[in-house]
């Protein structure tokens, strides 16, 4: 049964434009919640991109309470690779619970092969619409306290478990967002089920669910919208809302030279009147650039060390896979949608700021948003990126690569 309180408030004409989880601020912090009812073993999220990075990347800043581990040997009897994988969509943000209704799971084209094809998470149980969703941080509970106490955090985040009924089509039209990232159709039914269908029947996949039953199909978009390609699922209106997500505030120290450089925003690349903002938010005491390291105790501190080095890392939601354009015209693409960066303060929370995509014009539905920032300049980010998309088989806009110099792409 597709039971979403969302979807019932609005006329649309497909599932896939409807909403099924989303982010919400909640008491003490955030919360990600359950807009549908989903059954034990679907695919409650499919992750709308993913970005593997050495340990040694995120250890030292805020992105580290952020990131799933994993290891990757390509195929090697020897030599195991551990891993950080930053997600965007909602993973990063599901809090802890020793009981979770969640399982994080990757998809791999076989067994020996450790490069995942698609990263999501399953239901362990009937999951209600307005319910929390929840993740086991370690896979041992016992752990649990350890995991916390070594950064300095509380092992029970205040946030609501259930939204009330009566206010979930409030919650869910206020936060739900209006853009459509990641894999569609095409790339399931073309790379994934294939992979699924085949682990199947080797007896490979766990629980030994049917493929059929990992998700409602209607859900996908009948086409693909990864890095640099974000769609929005409705129409929106000039000055309209598309999505509100959360961005880290991380040094520029440990994004630059990596794999994440291309969908973070440098200083450099942001316009003046965010720059402003992150001005008057560090000059209100609302703004923090977290470090935590060995010479910390592991506890996070704020480490200023000026303005050009802040860096956001959009690492919830979907606005970090939108199109950058700049500020197109004559020679370029013309944009659709704006930045705006705010304070989270306001949410009980210094972690990073919040950002939020508006209209710049009439949108309609399916129309891939651009963004009038500028790119990335960094040809060294974007190869590094794309050998990374290459094992995966993400989608993506091939135009993202194009300032790399090399006609053997």
């Amino acid at each position: 049964m597709y039971a979403s309180l969302f979807a019932a408030a609005q006329d649309y004409e497909h599932s896939w434009q409807t909403c099924s989880t989303f982010l919400s601020p909640n008491m003490g912090g955030w919360a990600v919640y359950a807009a549908q009812d989903f059954k034990a073993g679907e695919l409650v999220e499919l992750t709308p991109f993913f970005i593997p990075l050495e340990i040694y990347h995120t250890r030292h800043s805020v992105l580290d309470n952020y990131v799933f581990g994993f290891q990757r040997n390509n195929g090697a009897e020897v030599d195991d690779k551990y891993l950080n994988v930053v997600l965007l969509g909602n993973g990063a943000f599901y809090n802890h619970n020793s009981d979770p209704n969640l399982k994080y799971v990757e998809v791999i084209a076989k067994e020996g092969d450790d490069v995942p094809h698609l990263v999501g998470f399953r239901a362990t149980r009937d999951i209600a619409s307005g319910e929390q969703l929840y993740v086991s941080y370690v896979d041992d509970p016992s752990d649990s306290v350890e995991w916390f106490k070594n950064r300095g955090m509380d092992t029970e985040t205040q946030t609501e478990k259930f939204i009330d009924p009566n206010m979930l089509r409030f919650y869910a039209s206020k936060h739900c967002s209006k853009i459509y990232a990641g894999i569609g159709a095409p790339t399931w039914k073309d790379s994934i089920l294939p992979i699924l269908s085949s682990t199947h029947e080797n007896g490979h996949l766990g629980t030994m669910l049917h493929p059929s039953s990992w998700m409602d199909l209607t859900r996908l978009a009948p086409f693909d919208a990864g890095l640099s390609d974000a769609r929005a699922k409705v129409a929106i209106k000039k000055g309209g809302h598309i999505e509100k997500s959360l961005a880290l505030m991380t040094s520029r120290n440990f994004v630059r030279g990596t794999s994440l450089g291309p969908i973070v925003f440098y200083w450099e690349n942001l316009k003046i009147d965010h720059h402003q903002s992150l001005i008057n938010l560090r000059d209100d005491q609302k703004l923090i650039l977290q470090y935590q390291g060995p010479d910390t105790g592991w506890k996070p501190i704020d480490r200023f060390e000026g303005y050009s080095e802040m860096t956001l890392l959009p690492v919830s939601g979907n606005i970090g896979l939108v199109r950058r354009v700049g500020s197109g015209g004559e020679h370029g693409e013309d944009y659709n949608c704006r930045l705006v960066i705010r304070s989270n303060k306001d949410h009980l929370t210094n972690v990073g700021v919040t950002l939020e995509l508006i209209a710049t014009r009439d949108i309609s539905a399916g129309d891939v948003l651009k963004l009038n920032i500028a790119p990335s300049e960094f040809e060294e980010e974007y190869r590094l990126l794309h050998d990374e998309m290459e094992e995966s088989g993400q989608p993506h806009h091939p135009g993202i690569f194009d300032i790399i110099k090399d006609e053997e792409l």
